[in-house]
C-alpha cells in the first residue's frame, strides 16, 4: 500500500497590489506604460481649400466643407494632445459656414476653454484663436 505524501508547502504569500496600475487598467488604459502624448503639434492650421486641392480636381462644396471640418478636428486633436495652450484655426471671412461649424465643434468639446476671433495682423478677422486646457 502506498502512502499518501504529505505537502509542507505554505500557501502562496500574497503579493501587493499596486493600485495605480490597476486604476489606470480599470479606467480603460491597454498599456499604462505606454504614452499618447505627442511631442510636437503646429500651433494653427489654415483651412483654405486651395492647400487640400493640389493636383485634385476641384472640390464640391458640401464636400470641401467636409474635408475642411475633418482636417481641423484633426489638427485640434493634436495640439490637445501636444499639451498646447492655444491653437490657432484660418477659416477666412467668406461666407461664414465653416466658422459657424467650427463654433458649433468648440462649443460642445470638453478640452476648450474659450474662442475668440479677434483682429490678428496677418488673419485680419478670417482667423479664431482657441484657448485649450
Amino acid at each position: 500500500m502506498k502512502k499518501k505524501k504529505q505537502h509542507n508547502e505554505e500557501p502562496p504569500k500574497e503579493q501587493e497590489l499596486d493600485t495605480e496600475l490597476l486604476r489606470m487598467y480599470l479606467m480603460g488604459a491597454t498599456n499604462p506604460g505606454l504614452t499618447t502624448r505627442i511631442e510636437k503639434a503646429d500651433e494653427f492650421i489654415d483651412l483654405h481649400i486651395e492647400k487640400f486641392e493640389k493636383g485634385r480636381s476641384p472640390i464640391a462644396g458640401h464636400d470641401a466643407l467636409f474635408i475642411q471640418l475633418e482636417k481641423f478636428e484633426l489638427a485640434l486633436d493634436r495640439a490637445i494632445a501636444a499639451g498646447n495652450l492655444e491653437f490657432r484655426v484660418v477659416h477666412g471671412l467668406g461666407t461664414g459656414k465653416l466658422k459657424k461649424e467650427i463654433y458649433k465643434i468648440l462649443d460642445k468639446h470638453p478640452h476648450v476653454r474659450s474662442y475668440s476671433n479677434d483682429y490678428h495682423s496677418r488673419y485680419g478677422y478670417g482667423s479664431t484663436l482657441i484657448y485649450l486646457q
